[in-house]
C-alpha cells in the first residue's frame, strides 16, 4: 500500500512539472501596439522651389515652428504634426519673399502622410529713376535692358507729377493646386507683376505694360486679361482691370495702366483657359503590398520601410509642335507651381509591429489629372496633366493566428 501511495504522489508531481514548463514563453501573452504608428504622429509637406526654370538652393522654408533649406535640387522637407492649414513662408537673399503660400494637411490624412508645395521664386528688380520730364523704359533689370526682359513698362514724359524711383517685378503667387473635381472656364495667370514706387502719387496719363510672348510670334494666346490685385495683402484677391492685346511686332501682350492709377500696384497677364479636373486618385502603387512577420515573438518591435515618393507635375501633349508646347508650358507652369517634371523624395516609414503580429503595408501616391484647353492663334488647343499630391501610407497590425496570407487593398 505504501508503495502505491508513493507511487501517485509521484506521478502527481510530474504532471504538475509538465504544467509548469507548458507556461513558459509559448504562453505568454503578446505586447500589443494599437496603433502600428501612433507613438510618433507626424505629416510632411514637400516640394521643391525654381527660379528662371532652374532648381533654387539656399531658400529658407518656414511653416510654423518647421524649418527647411533647399538643397542643390531646389528641393525640401518640413515636418509637422497637426491636421492644418499651415502658411509657408520662402526667402533668399534677392528674390522676393514669398510669404503667403498655403498648404492643408486634411483631416483624413493618415499618419506619415505627404503633400506637395511646388513654388516659383523671382528676383527683385532694379529700381530706375524717374521724373516728369523724360521717357522711361523700365524692365525687371532696369532703365532700357529690354533683351530677354519678361516685362516692359514704358512711361512718357509729364506721366509722373514728382521724381520717384520705380520697380518692375514679375512674379508667381504660390496657390494650392486646384483639386476641385469638375469642368470650368476661368482666366489663368501667365505672368503677376508687382510694380512699386517710392513716391505713390496718381498717374497724369496712360502708361503702357508689355509681357513678352513665352514662344514665337506665330504662336500666341488668343484670349488674354489684365486683373489688378485689390487688397495687398490677400492672395487671389484680384479682379478685371483691362483685355490685353497681342502685338505680333513685339511678341508681347500689350496692355494700358490707365490715367489716375497708382504706380504702387500688382496687376496680373492671364489667359482664359476652360479646364477639367478629375476626382483625386491613389490607385498608383508606389511600394506593392507587403509584409513583415513577427509571428512567434511575444515582444513588440519597430520595422523601417523605405520608401520612394513621386512629387510634381507632367504634361501630355501629343501631336502638338514645338511652339504651342512651349507657350503652353508656361501657362500651366505659372497654375500647377514650379517648373514641369516629376521627381522622387526618399521616405522612411518606421512602424511598431506588435508580438505575434504581421505587418501589412503599401505605398500610394495620391494624384488628379486635369484637362486645359486654350485658344492659340485662332485653334483650339488642348493638353492632359497629371500632378502628385502627395503620399498616402495604408498600414495595418493582424495577429498572426489570422494570417491569411492576403493584401490590404
Amino acid at each position: 500500500m505504501r508503495t502505491s501511495k508513493f507511487f501517485k504522489t509521484g506521478l502527481l508531481l510530474f504532471v504538475a512539472s509538465l504544467g509548469l514548463i507548458s507556461c513558459g514563453d509559448d504562453d505568454k501573452e503578446p505586447e500589443i501596439v494599437v496603433d502600428p504608428v501612433s507613438e510618433n504622429v507626424e505629416y510632411y509637406i514637400e516640394g521643391k522651389v525654381v527660379a528662371d526654370n532652374a532648381a533654387l538652393d539656399g531658400v529658407s522654408v518656414t511653416a510654423g515652428e518647421a524649418t527647411a533649406t533647399t538643397d542643390e535640387n531646389g528641393q525640401y522637407s518640413l515636418t509637422v504634426k497637426d491636421k492644418k492649414t499651415y502658411t509657408v513662408s520662402f526667402a533668399k537673399e534677392g528674390y522676393r519673399t514669398v510669404s503667403d503660400a498655403s498648404v492643408e494637411i486634411a483631416n483624413n490624412a493618415t499618419n506619415r502622410s505627404l503633400v506637395t508645395l511646388n513654388v516659383t521664386m523671382s528676383k527683385e528688380g532694379v529700381a530706375v529713376a524717374v521724373d516728369p520730364e523724360s521717357d522711361k523704359v523700365i524692365t525687371e533689370k532696369g532703365e532700357g535692358e529690354t533683351e530677354d526682359a519678361q516685362t516692359v513698362l514704358t512711361i512718357p514724359a509729364g506721366a509722373v507729377s514728382t521724381a520717384t524711383d520705380v520697380t518692375l517685378t514679375p512674379y508667381l503667387e504660390a496657390v494650392a493646386t486646384d483639386v476641385t473635381p469638375g469642368s470650368k472656364e476661368e482666366a489663368i495667370p501667365m505672368t503677376n507683376i508687382a510694380i512699386s514706387s517710392s513716391q505713390d502719387a496718381a498717374l497724369n496719363q496712360d502708361v503702357t505694360l508689355s509681357v513678352a510672348n513665352a514662344s514665337s510670334s506665330d504662336y500666341y494666346f488668343d484670349e488674354v486679361e489684365v486683373y489688378e490685385k485689390t487688397n495687398a495683402r490677400a492672395i487671389g484677391d484680384w479682379k478685371k482691370y483691362a483685355d490685353a492685346a497681342f502685338d505680333k511686332a513685339t511678341n508681347s501682350y500689350i496692355a494700358a495702366i490707365k490715367k489716375g492709377s497708382s504706380l504702387n500696384k500688382d496687376y496680373s497677364i492671364r489667359v482664359k483657359s476652360e479646364k477639367n479636373v478629375s476626382e483625386t486618385k491613389n490607385d498608383e502603387i508606389l511600394k506593392e503590398d507587403n509584409s513583415y512577420s513577427n509571428a512567434g515573438n511575444m515582444s513588440a518591435t519597430t520595422y523601417d520601410i523605405p520608401y520612394t515618393a513621386k512629387l510634381g507635375w507632367e504634361i501630355s501633349a501629343s501631336g502638338l509642335d514645338e511652339g504651342a508646347l512651349s507657350l503652353v508650358k508656361a501657362a500651366i507652369a505659372a497654375q500647377e507651381g514650379g517648373s514641369e517634371g516629376v521627381y522622387t523624395v526618399n521616405k522612411t516609414f518606421t512602424a511598431h509591429v506588435s508580438g505575434d503580429y504581421i505587418l501589412y503595408f503599401s505605398c500610394k501616391a495620391k494624384y488628379v489629372e486635369k484637362e486645359y484647353t486654350f485658344s492659340i492663334a485662332g485653334k483650339k488647343v488642348t493638353v492632359k496633366v497629371k500632378h502628385y499630391l502627395g503620399v498616402e501610407f495604408v498600414y495595418t497590425n493582424q495577429s498572426s493566428s489570422m494570417h491569411g496570407g492576403g493584401s490590404i487593398g
